[in-house]
């Protein structure tokens, strides 16, 4: 059976990539805004493809642009993918640099691109699954629902209002295009969001992505350790 891991890493992640042994690049293309890197290498005896920088809808790709990251995650045998983001928090309870799993979403991104049905990908016994192991490495693992927006504007104080009223927990603007993709391909997926910045319906200022690259980096300690706790019991997690 082919256990090869791959990972998306979103805004401010992109150090993780130091982590990997006998890393090479195996793809790249800097055409776009987030320059798109590809690298293979090892992790805990793992074998892992890293997938740094995504392109989105908002910046007026093609859905095959969009999509590259999983065709490419196909196309080198990856059998689970990791997809993270950093993502604005509405709960509550959260805090900037909070680690959440998504066990369910909501999503306003266009969906003709979507074929097969999702609902294998928030199964219970698996959320339970990576929330014991959490528990095990004394890792916070926040819970939650992700909102997947068109972008490329942060959210208004209306915005907020409603995405608090239909129980979403984090949003952002990528992720979700990508996990219903990879179901095509039979690529079992775990969806990670990096809460960087709060979202309030009464709050005072103005995010920026300076703000969120920066909230991403301080988040990366408790983010690294978590995505090596799943690497090393991935097997349980195809």
């Amino acid at each position: 059976m082919n256990n090869k891991i791959g990972i998306i890493l979103g805004s401010g992640l992109n150090d993780f990539a130091k982590e990997l042994i006998k890393s090479k690049i195996i793809f790249e293309d800097s055409s776009g805004f987030h320059n798109l890197k590809v690298l293979s290498g090892y992790i805990n005896g793992k074998e892992i493809i890293l997938f740094s920088g995504r392109k989105h809808f908002y910046e007026g790709y093609s859905a095959d642009e969009v999509f590259k990251n999983i065709t490419l995650a196909k196309e080198f045998g990856v059998s689970l993918l990791i997809i993270t983001n950093a993502a604005g928090g509405l709960n509550t309870r959260f805090k900037v640099s909070d680690i959440m799993l998504i066990n369910s979403h909501f999503n306003f991104i266009n969906k003709r691109f979507y074929l097969k049905n999702n609902l294998h990908n928030y199964k219970k016994d698996k959320i339970l699954k990576i929330k014991n192991l959490a528990i095990k490495d004394k890792i916070i693992l926040r819970e939650g629902s992700y909102c997947s927006s068109v972008g490329p504007a942060y959210e208004t104080k209306a915005e907020i209002r409603y995405l608090n009223n239909i129980g979403i927990d984090a949003v952002g603007m990528s992720t979700i295009p990508e996990i219903l993709f990879a179901n095509n391909f039979g690529i079992k997926t775990i969806g990670i969001s990096c809460i960087t910045n709060l979202l309030r319906e009464n709050a005072v200022g103005i995010t920026n992505h300076e703000e969120v690259i920066e909230a991403g980096k301080n988040s990366y300690r408790i983010f690294s350790k978590f995505l090596k706790t799943l690497i090393s019991n991935s097997t349980d997690l195809i």
